[in-house]
């Protein structure tokens, strides 16, 4: 079934709108700060480095753009399947071949495995065209190069090692990701019109940054280089583990879909 559901996704317009869009919001920042018309005295005496150039530490411009598309971008690459399947009468064709147990949770698997693949894919190459732009200097935060403060996520990690620090926050990208696909997912078992399903993670995803403080709202916490704290592990405890459990007990509560 993996295979088949490889092969759905890779022919979808929407996944590819995704990932065209992804590489407009990151080659575009790594146009603006490519160095131009300079010589190596220029590191010497202005040490700018892949980390400090990445565009989520730089926190402007296309990245706005970037944070409040994440969740929009991660639902419309899978999110709607189940809603299209059940729609078109394909769900059946499929039961026919695969169990209902292997279908929901290879679906569910699958899903947030896309959500997530598409909403750190900015990310990802923006930091390696920021890689080809400029050297990686060891981070200094007496020399210019603080940008990760103590009310960052882990300034420590960002200092004394920085590509863990930049893999830790491509793996909570992830996450977050992830976990919106698996909200869409979720929603299609009660909504079968794919267009509300698509919109509703990102409508989630507002809310929770209105009626929540700013230190704590998932915006903060996921995309603005924020603290973390027990708001960050509520939402993927109860998105992640909440949406399984649903998209499950909801998948198996009738003998028929």
């Amino acid at each position: 079934m993996l295979e088949m559901e490889w092969k759905r996704v890779s022919i979808r317009p929407a996944f590819w709108l995704a990932i065209v869009a992804g590489v407009v919001l990151a080659v575009v920042p790594a146009i603006l700060t490519w160095p131009q018309h300079v010589t190596e005295d220029y590191y010497y005496t202005y040490p700018r480095s892949a980390f400090i150039s990445w565009f989520y530490l730089e926190g402007a411009g296309l990245y706005y753009i970037y944070a409040l598309l994440v969740p929009l971008l991660a639902s419309i690459a899978f999110a709607d399947s189940h809603a299209e399947d059940a729609n078109t009468g394909f769900i059946k064709n499929i039961l026919t071949k695969v169990e209902k147990k292997k279908y929901f949770l290879v679906r569910y698997v699958f899903n947030f495995v896309i959500g997530g693949v598409v909403a750190v894919f900015p990310l990802i190459l923006n930091f390696l065209l920021e890689m080809a732009a400029y050297p990686l200097i060891e981070n200094n935060y007496y020399f210019g190069m603080n940008l990760v403060q103590d009310g960052n996520l882990l300034p420590g990690l960002f200092y004394e090692r920085p590509f863990a620090y930049v893999l830790v926050v491509v793996l909570l990208i992830f996450l977050l990701g992830g976990m919106l696909a698996s909200l869409g997912l979720a929603f299609s078992l009660l909504v079968k019109n794919r267009y509300i399903v698509l919109i509703l993670p990102l409508l989630v995803f507002m809310a929770l940054d209105v009626l929540v403080p700013f230190s704590h709202s998932i915006s903060a916490v996921f995309l603005y280089n924020g603290s973390w704290n027990f708001a960050g592990t509520t939402y993927l405890a109860v998105g992640i583990f909440g949406s399984f459990i649903w998209c499950i007990v909801q998948g198996y509560k009738h003998e028929t879909i």
